[in-house]
């Protein structure tokens, strides 16, 4: 890659990381008032939790290469290297880890009688299936973003 797609690649990274922050610390706090409020464990206060943190130490350790080669501490061919595998593989299984949270919210919602009004329960349901599908499809795109020799998943 050219350093230019490398930067550009960076850029990307650094701004999933943080949409990724900011919606996981979102929902980790209303997981939070769920479980006070309800008297029930809501498992999101760790999945957002683990997305949150892998991508707040994820988010820094990219700033600090960024200064690093800002500083011209870093070799050339090194410093255009803002991937890695760890990364890749932590993103793909915290946020594949909310998506679990999320499927297994609707299959309470519709193979159980836990939520007792029809019509919150249809709500519910809706809710976690769309969020079952869109945290499946960050766990993919935030792999791919920071594998993108695509070593882990083939190219769709």
């Amino acid at each position: 890659l050219s350093s230019d797609q490398q930067s550009r690649e960076a850029k990307w990274q650094l701004r999933f990381s943080f949409v990724s922050i900011l919606i996981s610390s979102i929902f980790w706090i209303w997981a939070i008032l769920n479980t006070t409020k309800s008297k029930s464990f809501d498992l999101g206060i760790v999945s957002f939790l683990s997305v949150l943190i892998a991508h707040t130490v994820i988010l820094c350790n990219l700033r600090k290469q960024q200064h690093r080669i800002n500083d011209g501490l870093q070799q050339e061919e090194q410093s255009l290297q803002p991937s890695s595998k760890c990364a890749s593989y932590t993103i793909l299984g915290t946020h594949l880890f909310v998506t679990l949270n999320y499927f297994l919210g609707l299959c309470i919602a519709i193979g159980t009688d836990m939520i007792d009004d029809v019509e919150r329960r249809i709500r519910f349901a809706i809710y976690c299936g769309i969020a079952t599908v869109l945290w499946f499809s960050s766990a993919i795109v935030g792999c791919r973003l920071f594998n993108p020799r695509y070593e882990i998943l083939p190219q769709l």
